[in-house]
């Protein structure tokens, strides 16, 4: 186990394939370890999992799962308190003998851990509407409390016996992301919830953002093959639906072409005024690294520090330099004296404010893009090292140049002239009228219209058996923390 979690630490990988080594004098010979040389694929395999096992000093747990081809898989994940796991099974009993067996529509966002996306709009509006519906958030979010006055039973905290109890008694899962992610924690072993899952067919996934940036679908993210992968998917336009038709098994009938619920926020405010600047880069999975090398993540917002600390057009200026919170973290413990140099001028709020507030936005392959150029913002796409980017991504972006709907610099030098251009200057017809090509959806209906399609989607099916098959049984060997 130890070794186990070493080669974590080195490698950062929390899924680690199983083989076995065969060594002979003159070569190795390595062998899947599978349950079955002949095995064929079956939904039971998401369900498969050992006990985990707790790694106390190292603050982790482990346990080994099956994937869809048989292979036996390695996962390290956080320790979890036991309380959960008591929390669990004992909503899961109550919700078996459930008098009445109300349904229940379950909106959350990735990791249960927000409520400023297209899940907690949606839920905003079921709320309204008088529907059966349960928003889940973690409880450390800081207006937890306050949205917990506003909408009472309707909120509740994750992993609470409330969450597994409306989760238990779910007909709907609407979340702005997978659904896996409204698990106890990221990479578990839990049983019963992926048992709900897998019997519940109104999977439905709202999008985290535009799937129009980097190319998604060639890294198997929307794969029809994944038992949990969603049942119906929201698109923004023909030109995204497309997209899904030719790289995944959806069907026509599976996109909703009704448009992000979260893009009316930004619609709405388009003729408001904007006189700030945000810089926000996507995160790049390749440069985690010891030191901060030229042309890098982290060496990019340096250089972008700098520039608006010499020329005076930013002066006068709201500048929202915005980390990923994964390399604040990476910056905060890698370097601490770099880290406390800058920390005033990094962004703390939310995002969505700053973009609403945003004239001019900087990013490189974000979605983020989408959402402030649909609420005004003049966008540049500063594409540095694309054709890096493209080759640690396995895959040409989706957004390219004769789509893009805003400038493009490809050098640093060449970004402050065009950072001061856009904030002079309003959208461009042109990249206005590429805009619309991609995101059809932008009458500032797309709540109600989204809304509207779903309850059709529920209703047709109300008494679908799968839903019924409500009495699955706790498993002898049913996961739990050691």
């Amino acid at each position: 186990m130890k070794e186990i979690y070493q080669h974590y630490v080195k490698t950062s990988e929390i899924n680690t394939p199983i083989f076995i080594k065969l060594s002979h004098a003159d070569h190795n010979y390595w062998y899947n370890f599978k349950s079955d040389s002949n095995h064929k694929y079956d939904k039971n395999h998401y369900l498969y999992n050992t006990r985990s096992y707790r790694l106390g000093q190292m603050n982790s747990e482990l346990f080994i799962r099956k994937s869809i081809t048989g292979q036996y898989v390695i996962v390290l994940t956080s320790i979890m308190a036991k309380s959960i796991l008591i929390k669990e099974r004992f909503a899961y009993l109550i919700s078996l003998f459930s008098p009445n067996k109300k349904k229940y529509d379950i909106y959350f966002e990735k990791f249960s851990a927000g409520a400023s996306e297209s899940a907690f709009e949606l839920f905003k509006y079921a709320f309204k509407m008088g529907d059966s519906c349960v928003y889940i958030l973690e409880k450390d979010h800081p207006e937890f409390q306050n949205l917990k006055q506003q909408y009472g039973r309707a909120l509740v905290g994750k992993n609470s016996f409330l969450a597994f109890y409306h989760i238990f008694l779910a007909r709907s899962f609407q979340s702005s992301d997978l659904v896996g992610h409204i698990q106890r924690r990221l990479y578990d072993n839990d049983y019963l919830i992926k048992k709900k899952v897998l019997a519940t067919d109104k999977k439905i996934m709202l999008q985290h953002g535009p799937c129009m940036a980097t190319n998604i679908f060639e890294r198997g993210y929307f794969n029809r093959k994944v038992p949990i992968a969603p049942d119906y998917m929201l698109v923004n336009s023909n030109f995204e639906k497309n997209l899904f038709l030719k790289n995944t098994g959806y069907t026509d009938k599976e996109l909703m072409v009704t448009g992000l619920p979260n893009i009316d926020l930004y619609v709405k405010e388009q003729q408001s005024e904007k006189n700030q600047i945000t810089f926000m880069l996507t995160w790049r999975p390749w440069d985690l690294t010891g030191s901060i090398e030229v042309g890098s993540y982290l060496d990019r917002y340096f250089s972008f520090l700098e520039l608006i600390r010499e020329e005076k057009f930013y002066k006068d200026k709201k500048i929202n330099v915005i980390l990923h919170p994964k390399s604040r973290i990476i910056l905060q413990e890698q370097f601490p004296d770099i880290y406390e140099k800058y920390e005033e001028s990094f962004f703390e709020g939310d995002i969505k404010d700053a973009l609403l507030n945003s004239k001019v936005v900087i990013s490189d392959y974000s979605s983020i893009t989408f959402y402030a150029f649909a609420g005004g913002s003049n966008i540049i796409f500063y594409w540095e090292d694309k054709a890096l980017a493209e080759m640690e991504y396995g895959a040409p972006n989706i957004l390219q140049k004769e789509i893009a709907f805003g400038g493009i610099v490809e050098k640093f030098k060449d970004l402050h002239s065009e950072i001061v251009y856009s904030y002079n200057n309003p959208q461009s017809p042109f990249h206005i009228a590429q805009f619309s090509k991609l995101m059809e959806c932008t009458s500032g209906h797309n709540t109600e219209n989204t809304y509207d399609y779903i309850q059709n989607i529920i209703f047709e099916n109300e008494h679908n058996p799968l839903e019924e098959e409500s009495a699955f049984s706790i498993p002898e060997k049913q996961s739990s923390a050691s």
